[in-house]
């Protein structure tokens, strides 16, 4: 006989959690750790950062258990890459005189910072049981912006006329000569992300259908967001003394368009996330 009625309790119980458990739930959440922008550059070393993720959810859940997520979240992702000294080569430009000419430039102490933001949208399953759940599927990532910078970068400029073979080395005013402390910044043009996307935490019952989330998250891409491959140099003839450059995510070092700086790049983030969710 106690052991129908623990038997009774039990089934109890697991009715209230079953009922407890709101069909809808609307949700906003924060999260930051880890979040770099991946590539292996061919000519140094890079470094990633900390960033961080927000926006809202909407989970539909089957059951107590299974669920369904989506909603939107901006994502800030950065890197840093530090070249070592190379000599660049952009090829077939042409000076105010109308004369093609090859810029050969030397990089030194080369730094670049690079930057992105992007509009998330998460497909994924819900699992929880008692206290747990855990989640997977996939991000969408579309850009919102990418930026980028170098400071105090030294670089020394010299032009070979093929058709004079001649090399043109200190007219400042033409954009040759050594350039002490150029600070460069400007956009990336990234593309599309499609990221593996996994959460696992603990889920915590608050009161008024209110739930907190605590836990961990990780996203990784599974597709190359480089959309440009340029040459390194943007040449002005008109104003050839302010010469500037593209990210090396963008651009190639010599004639060869293969000789990338970068060939692929992805998005990555790893830390810890809270969700603050209302049933309905």
């Amino acid at each position: 006989m106690k052991k129908i009625k623990v038997l009774v309790l039990l089934a109890a119980l697991s009715c209230l959690n079953v009922f407890s458990q709101a069909t809808h739930e609307i949700s906003a959440h924060l999260g930051g750790g880890f979040s770099p922008i991946t590539y292996k550059l061919s000519a140094g070393s890079k470094s990633g950062g900390f960033g961080t993720v927000f926006g809202l959810g909407y989970t539909y859940f089957f059951d107590y258990q299974l669920g369904i997520q989506t909603g939107v979240g901006l994502g800030l992702y950065n890197a840093q890459a530090d070249l070592h000294d190379i000599t660049t080569i952009s090829s077939n430009l042409i000076d105010n005189e109308g004369d093609r000419f090859d810029m050969y430039t030397t990089l030194s102490g080369y730094k670049e910072t690079q930057s992105a933001m992007y509009l998330n949208i998460p497909i994924m399953a819900l699992y929880q049981i008692d206290m747990y759940y855990f989640s997977g599927g996939f991000k969408i990532g579309i850009p919102i912006s990418g930026k980028y910078k170098s400071q105090d970068a030294i670089l020394t400029n010299k032009g070979y006329y093929t058709e004079f073979d001649n090399w043109a080395e200190t007219q400042e005013f033409a954009g040759y000569g050594t350039f002490r402390g150029r600070n460069i910044d400007g956009n990336i043009d990234f593309g599309i992300a499609v990221m593996l996307a996994l959460e696992a935490g603990m889920k915590w019952f608050l009161k008024n259908d209110f739930m907190l989330y605590s836990g961990f998250y990780f996203d990784c891409g599974i597709i190359n967001i480089k959309n440009k491959n340029q040459q390194f140099i943007n040449y002005d003839p008109q104003n050839p003394e302010h010469f500037t450059t593209n990210s090396i995510l963008d651009s190639y070092y010599n004639e060869n368009e293969s000789s990338k700086f970068v060939e692929k790049a992805n998005l990555m983030s790893v830390g810890i996330m809270v969700r603050l969710s209302f049933g309905l």
